[in-house]
């Protein structure tokens, strides 16, 4: 059974659409965008909730219907995209971000993608970019709440009594606490997976109950519309990609959209919200939302796949219109004739046959590709060599390894055995400490260590430098680690082992120190705060890394150790296998990314200071293995004898690890001298 055709909610579709990718495209003021999404989910509830609950009144619920008419809906427009960008992806991509397009094919087509990028989300993690299928996450959240909700409504018709109402209440409000919950506790589960994403699509069934009366005043309409309206575009206009989300901060953009379902529900074409929404353009936007939803992050994807820079206007300007003539390409052409009366393939069971061979044979082929590396064969430009390190540092064992010692230091107490590296044999006198900077030099300083018959622990943890008192907070991903406990939990392990007489530190100093990954402006430390109160306040990122790391060395040596200070390698800011298979497929497009001297120094201007000045302490050495990283002509390698030096855009690989191992001669003869 049909409903009632609103325009308006096909406008409220178009301002969602838009959102999303103006936000994606990196227009300036549309930092919380990305609601569109959560607007959507509160549109398909409303609208297929009503659908369902009229065929179920009217004892005509068909699963076999309800299914076609997802098949209709979803199907034609989704494959296109996967075959274009599985085509593109097989020209652009490198073996290892063909590989995970692949898997992501697979993921997409059986639509569990957002499970698949939930798995891989994290601190490692692929960048988004190498991921043009990432925003099928919410299609898979969509089609795996519709797996059961029709069926859970169906049995609540004819074994409950029709009261929908209650079961869906009560499934809300759980979805809900488990979102604001698993927002602090588990970010991206709560983002990706159905349990923390249900209620905005039950906020939507709510509305379709008819719970509440039909509002007959006229300034109540415009009111509910309003204020609606504003809601959303509070969160679109106002939310940054820092907001810790979904949790309480998605309650904002799915109220606004409930409201102005509300407000509008209604003949009455004077709802100034209803006639702005059903504008011919938002209507027009809206009925193609689906097939633009779908095209423009693709091309989004692989635009700064491409780029080794931000997007400028006329960048993004670009793809919003390229994103638009595809949707309208695909509506017209793709979906228009699977859906009205003269319809292709009309025999449902036929379209069931076909819809299932088209999954297994798009699957299979993401798993094909999956399963044979990317197919490294087409890493055209590369030489084998490379092409085939390349590969050996993404599966790196010895970094994964690192990996799984970094789980072992969620509470340093009393009970915490760290790892420990160097000659087995060798009773353990040092201690390696850092963040994934310091996990990174794990291999040099292994290799030395076991050159000179010695050993010692490795204590690292991502983003979390031995800069004792400072907390740091960060984005909506932020791990909620109390810096501060952890680093005097440190500093308790190292106090009650006095066989540590060197401590070694690492991290990457300038990060702190600036707040800002290399080469951006996006503050990456929104704020940092002294646990010990000696700065009071938000101070600069620059006076709480002097603070930090002086309070640290100082607490060392009056503890009586030696203490080694490392200097950061050189960050390159840029995916260095994308630059390389690109420089090498198009060398005349691309000039060299890798910094030079100079660009390291400034950098590094409000840390090498600290360093030097606290290296003037006969008791504290500073280690420079960035030297050993530059060529003659003053900038950064990123690959000696075909071997990369790094595995991402500022980590060492084992090779590059051992490739600076030299730096530490002057460290380990003292440390053996001391030994003595």
């Amino acid at each position: 059974m049909k409903l009632n055709y609103r325009p308006d909610i096909d406008g409220l579709r178009a301002i969602a659409v838009l959102s999303v990718v103006f936000f994606h495209t990196d227009v300036p003021g549309f930092g919380g965008g990305y609601v569109g999404v959560d607007i959507f989910f509160v549109i398909s509830g409303f609208l297929i909730t009503s659908i369902l609950l009229k065929d179920l009144r009217a004892n005509d619920f068909s699963v076999a219907r309800f299914y076609e008419r997802r098949i209709r809906r979803i199907f034609p427009a989704l494959f296109p995209v996967i075959v274009f960008t599985a085509a593109v992806g097989t020209y652009l991509f490198q073996a290892s971000a063909f590989k995970g397009l692949g898997l992501s094919m697979a993921a997409t087509t059986m639509f569990f993608s957002n499970i698949l990028f939930w798995s891989q989300a994290g601190y490692f993690d692929t960048p988004s970019l190498q991921k043009p299928l990432l925003h099928t996450w919410s299609l898979a959240v969509e089609e795996q709440f519709y797996i059961f909700f029709p069926l859970c409504l169906a049995f609540i018709h004819r074994f409950l009594k029709g009261r929908y109402l209650r079961w869906i209440i009560i499934a809300t409000l759980f979805s809900l606490a488990g979102c604001i919950w698993g927002v602090f506790r588990q970010p991206s589960a709560s983002f990706y997976l159905v349990p923390t994403r249900a209620w905005e699509l039950l906020a939507g069934s709510v509305m379709s109950l008819g719970l509440f009366p039909k509002i007959s005043s006229y300034l109540l309409k415009n009111l509910f519309s309003f204020i609606g309206l504003g809601l959303v575009a509070y969160s679109v206009f106002f939310y940054e990609q820092s907001t810790p989300f979904p949790g309480y901060a998605a309650i904002i953009p799915v109220l606004g959209a409930v409201l102005v379902i509300y407000g509008n529900d209604t003949e009455d074409e004077n709802v100034i919200v209803r006639k702005i929404l059903s504008t011919p353009p938002l209507v027009f936007v809206g009925l193609i939302s689906y097939s633009l939803y779908l095209w423009h992050w693709p091309l989004v994807a692989f635009a700064k796949y491409l780029m080794f820079r931000p997007f400028t206007i006329k960048d993004s300007l670009f793809i919003i219109i390229l994103s638009l003539v595809m949707a309208i390409v695909s509506w017209k052409y793709v979906e228009q004739p699977f859906r009205g009366r003269n319809m292709l393939l009309p025999n449902r069971k036929f379209l069931f046959q076909v819809a299932v061979m088209v999954m297994l044979t798009v699957s299979g082929a993401g798993m094909l590709v999956y399963l044979n590396d990317g197919l490294p064969g087409r890493d055209v430009g590369l030489t084998k060599e490379l092409s085939a390190s390349i590969a050996k540092v993404q599966d790196d064992p010895v970094w994964k390894e690192h990996v799984k010692w970094e789980e072992m230091t969620n509470k340093v107490d009393k009970h915490f055995v760290p790892p420990k590296i160097g000659a087995e044999s060798a009773k353990p006198s040092f201690l390696l400490i850092g963040d994934s900077h310091a996990r990174a030099l794990i291999p040099a300083i292994d290799y030395i260590a076991r050159a000179y018959g010695m050993s010692g622990y490795v204590i690292t943890r991502s983003s979390t430098p031995l800069l004792f008192g400072i907390d740091r907070m960060q984005d909506r991903n932020d791990p909620a680690i109390d810096e501060s406990e952890y680093n005097k939990g440190v500093i308790r392990f190292i106090d009650t082992h006095a066989d540590i007489q060197t401590v070694i530190l690492a991290g990457r100093w300038a990060w702190y120190a600036t707040g800002k990954s290399y080469g951006q402006e996006e503050q990456v430390g929104s704020k940092q705060t002294d646990y010990y109160r000696e700065l009071e306040g938000n101070r600069p990122h620059a006076v709480m890394f002097r603070l930090g790391l002086s309070r640290t060395v100082r607490t060392l040596l009056d503890m009586k150790r030696q203490v080694v200070l490392v200097s950061m390698v050189p960050e390159i800011g840029n995916d260095v296998f994308r630059y390389l298979a690109l420089q090498n497929r198009f060398p005349l497009f691309y000039d060299n990314i890798c910094p030079t001297k100079e660009d390291y120094n400034v950098r590094n201007c409000d840390v090498t200071p600290v360093l030097q000045e606290l290296a003037q302490n006969e008791n504290v050495q500073l280690v420079r293995p960035e030297n050993l990283l530059f060529d003659k002509a003053g900038r950064s390698r990123i690959v000696f004898r075909d071997q990369p030096i790094y595995r991402d855009d500022n980590h060492l690989s084992t090779f590059g690890a051992r490739l600076v191992a030299p730096a530490f001669n002057n460290v380990f003869t003292k440390m053996s001298s001391i030994s003595l």
